[in-house]
């Protein structure tokens, strides 16, 4: 068994797969293999996989392939119900790691283990390179290119998320803590980092490991929010319906404080106007930015 099981989702990818693969073959800590799951792609994605396969057999060990197409969340779900390495890491199609952005990260989780012990959820993250589609950087750093505040608290993961689960590696117990990820949950490194901000730890690389590539077909993406008002609607509604899937799962667990908050956020889907924003007001139900507070208080 390898000791860091590579998660990869694939659906129409024939534009980039040959060049993270490569990456991949690259990477100066070898200890892994390659765990696939198709999400139903119509080009040539999967004959690409399965020559890869051929001529790396030791390396994807893995390869399901579907007509049905999950989505992102589901199908990284599914794989990570598949896996069985003691370390984790997601991975996206169109991205592209450097060397060293392996052994770095199981570099800082073993140094987090060795400060927390190995029975917490753990979690490490590191930076990314933006680009285009040629891979000109667009911006050296996507957390500052985010003003992301990376030592943020655990009830912020609430309403705020800053890890990206491509620049992720984590731990069996996290694996298996946060998954099968419920259908509340608004993505799966999103959910993933909430379980290990509020029951483990998330450790921090502040160097770029990887290419982000930005693209018409990101699924995400590194643009700004869309802080219109039936965007803001939408965000609320995905905010606290993931609160309340976190409530079913972890409410025997959490102390008094902690369950009326996240049964606050929990129920803010329920309220409307003036009484949505007095809920928020009441219980803090705040984001890590001054302005989406003002944003939010205004148009949620």
């Amino acid at each position: 068994m390898a000791q860091v099981q590579i998660l990869l989702s694939t659906w129409n990818g024939e534009r980039w797969l040959g060049e993270l693969l490569d990456s991949l073959l690259q990477q100066s800590f070898q200890d892994w293999t390659l765990l696939v799951r198709d999400d139903g792609s119509s080009d040539q994605t999967c004959q690409l996989l399965v020559a890869w396969q051929r001529r790396w057999p030791q390396k994807l060990v893995l390869l399901e392939t579907a007509y049905e197409h999950l989505g992102s969340t589901a199908s990284f779900s599914r794989l990570v119900e598949l896996s069985q390495a003691p370390y984790l890491m997601f991975c996206d199609q169109d991205d592209v790691w450097f060397p060293e952005k392996m052994a770095s990260l199981l570099a800082e989780m073993q140094r987090l283990e060795q400060v927390y012990g190995t029975d917490l959820p753990l979690l490490v993250h590191a930076d990314m390179a933006v680009v285009d589609e040629q891979r000109r950087v667009l911006n050296a750093s996507f957390w500052q290119s985010r003003s992301f505040n990376v030592t943020q608290p655990q009830h912020a993961y609430l309403l705020d998320n800053i890890v990206s689960g491509c620049a992720a590696l984590f731990n069996r117990v996290a694996a298996q803590m946060a998954f099968p990820a419920p259908p509340e949950a608004i993505q799966h490194d999103r959910w993933l980092a909430l379980i290990c901000a509020w029951w483990g730890k998330v450790g921090v690389l502040a160097e770029p490991l990887m290419f982000y590539r930005q693209h018409d077909h990101n699924e995400i993406g590194a643009a700004s929010v869309n802080w219109c008002r039936p965007a803001l609607a939408q965000r609320v509604e995905r905010w606290s319906q993931q609160a309340e899937a976190f409530l079913r799962q972890f409410a025997a667990y959490l102390d008094k404080a902690d369950y009326k908050k996240v049964q606050a956020l929990a129920e803010l889907r329920h309220l409307h106007g003036w009484q949505r924003r007095r809920h928020i007001l009441r219980h803090r139900l705040f984001k890590q930015k001054v302005m989406a507070n003002w944003v939010l208080l205004l148009f949620a």
